[in-house]
């Protein structure tokens, strides 16, 4: 957690998790982006190969 002086603001990560009353929030998330960056390697390696015309 940390206080921006100039502005007062707190920034916490937390803070969302706990307005949502979800504590697994950030995990839930972290876990998201990670099933969306294997997903999307596994499918740009199952892409053809790309051919380029012309050259």
């Amino acid at each position: 957690m940390r206080t921006d002086k100039p502005s007062g603001v707190v920034n916490d990560p937390n803070d969302w998790a706990r307005e949502v009353g979800n504590p697994r929030y950030i995990l839930d998330l972290i876990q998201c982006v990670t099933t969306m960056s294997v997903e999307t390697v596994r499918l740009v390696h199952a892409l053809p190969p790309l051919r380029i015309v012309g050259r």
